[in-house]
């Protein structure tokens, strides 16, 4: 084995690339210091498109070396001092790691880092690289300001169904000829059926990439410069959540959007353009209530099926899911936690095993309109007065969230939103005809579209037609919400349904039987229209099909053996 000490030489390339020392230079003259030095020089921790700003310790090849391979190398190379640091404290970081594990550390600025001397000339030249950087930083953030003002594209993640175009003036935006037409079919979808799983649904067995996918595909063909940490596609597959972030984002209307979700404005705040729009503003607002009406928020620890549709029925609190922990045998549960907010203490023994609550609020569901055909209702008007004052307060509610946020300033607000009320009340002077509600029949009932549907969906369904169910021990009451208006289309009443305990206890149209009077029963929640079940019904129905069923499977075992073969 050589007695020479052993050299880790360090390249680093910033994003861009450009008015750098290139790779090859840095390699180059980084063996020819370990040849003057007598180092042997082991290999090379080069890591390109990395900030300055990032800890020498996560960078991708240098990290690893630091991290997990330190035994393989006695001293660094670098070629300056702004390869490996560019801050003051990541420089005195690197230099007393490597004082503690024996390391050397070696640049062409030629001064010895084992001496006192040494170490201060190298943070006075790291103060510098310090500095140079918030002055990079600060050019290019003033460089892509200029780019928003104008409505050229800086770069970046392209969003789903665009694509950035070079022009005389730089990049735009302009509708994908390739997937373009994948978003507008996504929006038109989830318009005529609002739900964030069934468009994820499509898409995925459509086989179409997320906006991240695309941008690898297209960097690895050398149709794109967005950069990314990992350059292969990944085969993502899109979730609810990356469908909402599409439908929700304001760069439909082709306006320029920040990452907090404020949009760029010109001084007189009105917003700055980027591209054609996607969406004109009355189909964005069209959109913007359809996904109001279903938004999605993924419930953190949580695989809960019912989810903000399960209530206690003595306080009215949301009842918390608390997951189980086989190993330890602990089950899945709800129990009542009541509101702090509001000053509702827990209310005791409110406490649910899952494996009971969610198949009670079905069989007591289902079964009062689960032989229903599904229907499916949209809201209609004769003129376009709704769909302009739904623009307006729209644009409204943007720039105040935007204010809110620092955004835009006071006077940029006040001049727009005068403009907009005054809008308003030109709009609301109108006459005009009320809107009308149309139910449409779907062809097939609640019940199966329960069986095909999946839980994300059950649980968007209820919640978009305000279904909750208030539970305790002993009895269970659903208040179908906006079902009510379903079930009334169809006619039936309190009397139609005398198979199962569970029943819609207020009917539809009052009826009153010879000789006795109608009265409207008194409720468990106090809204209008309850269905009720009681536990004990539901407990009695479910071991009689637990024993229905087993009996078939004895019955279909002893089939089996007496049609066996001797």
């Amino acid at each position: 084995m050589s007695d020479k000490p052993r050299a880790l030489g360090v390249v680093r390339l910033s994003v861009g690339n450009e008015n750098q020392t290139g790779e090859e230079t840095q390699r180059t003259r980084i063996s020819k210091r370990a040849d003057a030095e007598e180092m042997e020089l082991v290999d090379f921790a080069v890591d390109i498109d990395v900030s300055a700003s990032i800890s020498p310790w996560v960078r991708p090849s240098l990290g690893d070396w630091l991290n997990n391979k330190k035994d393989q190398f006695d001293h660094i190379i670098i070629l300056k001092i702004d390869r490996i640091a560019r801050s003051v404290r990541h420089l005195s970081d690197i230099i007393e790691w490597c004082e503690a594990n024996g390391k050397g550390l070696s640049c062409e600025e030629g001064f010895d880092l084992s001496k006192p001397w040494g170490k201060t000339i190298a943070k006075i030249l790291a103060v510098v690289a310090e500095a140079e950087l918030d002055a990079i930083k600060a050019r290019n953030k003033a460089s892509r300001e200029t780019m928003r003002k104008t409505g050229r594209w800086p770069g970046g993640l392209v969003p789903f169904g665009r694509r950035a175009v070079k022009g005389d003036a730089g990049f735009t935006l302009e509708l994908d000829p390739e997937y373009g037409p994948t978003l507008i079919e996504m929006i038109r979808r989830f318009i005529e059926k609002p739900s964030f799983s069934a468009v994820a649904d499509w898409l995925n067995e459509q086989g179409v990439p997320t906006a991240q996918d695309i941008a690898r595909i297209r960097a690895a063909a050398g149709e794109s410069t967005t950069r990314l940490a990992d350059p292969k596609p990944r085969g993502a597959r899109w979730t609810p959540t990356t469908v909402q972030a599409v439908l929700v984002s304001r760069s439909l209307l082709g306006e320029y959007v920040r990452a907090n979700g404020a949009v760029v404005r010109n001084d007189d705040g009105t917003p700055v353009m980027r591209s054609e729009p996607v969406l004109n503003e009355e189909e964005w607002a069209k959109l913007s209530d359809s996904v109001a009406s279903v938004k999605y928020k993924k419930q953190k620890g949580s695989t809960s099926p019912a989810v903000g549709v399960t209530f206690c029925m003595l306080c009215g609190s949301s009842l918390y899911f608390v997951k189980g922990d086989p190993a330890k045998g602990k089950r899945e549960r709800y129990r009542c936690h009541g509101n702090k907010s509001k000053g509702i203490r827990a209310c005791p023994k409110q406490r649910f095993w899952a494996e009971d609550l969610y198949p009670w609020l079905e069989s007591a569901l289902l079964g009062e309109i689960g032989h229903l055909e599904r229907m499916e209702s949209k809201t209609t008007i004769d003129d376009n007065r709704a769909a302009k004052l739904a623009v307006i307060d729209g644009k409204m509610n943007q720039l105040l969230k935007e204010l809110q946020q620092d955004e835009i300033s006071a006077v940029a607000y006040a001049s727009q939103v005068a403009s907009l009320a005054q809008d308003r009340e030109n709009v609301t002077s109108q006459e005009g005809p009320k809107p009308v509600t149309v139910w449409t029949g779907t062809g097939e009932s609640y019940a199966e579209w329960w069986v095909r549907s999946s839980v994300d969906e059950r649980r968007e369904f209820l919640k978009k037609h305000k279904v909750k169910a208030h539970f305790r021990p002993d009895a269970l009451a659903i208040d179908p919400g906006d079902l009510i208006e379903n079930i009334r289309q169809q006619g039936v009443s309190w009397w139609d349904t005398p198979v199962k305990t569970s029943q819609v206890l207020a009917p539809i149209t009052p009826v009153s039987l010879a000789g006795k009077p109608y009265r409207k029963p008194t409720t468990l929640t106090g809204s209008e229209w309850e269905i009720v079940s009681r536990w004990e019904d539901f407990e009695a129905e479910r071991a009689a099909q637990q024993a229905k069923d087993e009996e078939e499977a004895k019955g279909a075992g002893e089939a089996e053996k007496v049609t066996a073969p001797m």
